[in-house]
């Protein structure tokens, strides 16, 4: 598949009432719904930011008002746009940890992206242990303990990026999603539905210290990333690091 260039936008999901309800009035019927079912007024406000954003940026695509964008979804809810009654030929995929989003938008069939905010009680050991394969899971036990964390994380964000490119969900098997433990950043093996790893690239996004992230898209490579914000003060995109010695990129 040809490189086709990706956007990645990077926003915080922190907001006063004033953007909280700017954000409230994109929405349709089932995104205000599913927001009012959250218990917690956090996870609530975060639902309303992240989903008002996103029609704010595919708006910007599609130039159809952020209010007026029709979504569908497919057998593991990912989502997709629906323009005319068939999915619409621009892809994203949006990721969300404590008050960071992140969306890829661009135009392969298949595009995933993952952000992590790490956090102290994960219990990584049990996770390496039951989602790793042995390779990375030998090297990462292998690592000094003030490096296991970026190592963790950037394991993780390989797998699920892939996992929401498929829109396969926990059914995948992310144990299967295997990637290199040294650089160049590859797929090493995948699972058998998905075709040879030649056909899938990977690239890890750095956030700087205490925030890791992944795109995998169906390319043999990727092509210009460039990172975006709909705030002009938003200083994150100048923090992102494009793993630059992936053969992806």
């Amino acid at each position: 598949m040809i490189n086709e260039p990706i956007d990645i936008w990077v926003e915080e999901l922190s907001a006063g009432d004033d953007e909280y309800f700017y954000y409230w009035n994109f929405l349709d019927f089932n995104e205000r719904t599913k927001a009012l079912r959250f218990v917690q007024e956090k996870h609530r406000h975060y639902y309303v930011i992240s989903h008002g954003k996103l029609r704010a940026i595919l708006s910007s695509y599609i130039h159809i008002a952020p209010k007026k964008i029709q979504f569908a979804t497919g057998a593991y809810g990912k989502s997709f746009v629906v323009a005319d009654g068939k999915p619409h030929n621009l892809k994203f995929n949006l990721s969300h940890s404590d008050n960071r989003m992140i969306v890829a938008v661009g135009y392969h069939d298949n595009i995933g992206v993952d952000i992590e905010v790490w956090k102290g009680n994960v219990d990584c050991q049990v996770i390496v242990q039951e989602c790793f394969a042995e390779v990375e899971a030998t090297y990462w036990k292998g690592l000094p303990d003030n490096a296991k964390p970026a190592a963790f994380y950037r394991f993780w964000t390989r797998k699920e990026s892939f996992a929401k490119a498929v829109g396969a969900g926990i059914t995948l098997g992310v144990s299967r999603v295997i990637t290199s433990v040294d650089e160049p950043t590859r797929f090493l093996s995948l699972p058998d539905d998905y075709g040879a790893v030649s056909g899938w690239a990977v690239v890890d996004l750095d956030f700087g210290l205490g925030i890791s992230g992944a795109l995998t898209v169906n390319a043999d490579s990727i092509g210009q990333i460039s990172l975006k914000s709909l705030s002009a003060t938003n200083t994150d995109c100048e923090r992102v690091k494009i793993n630059t010695n992936s053969n992806s990129y």
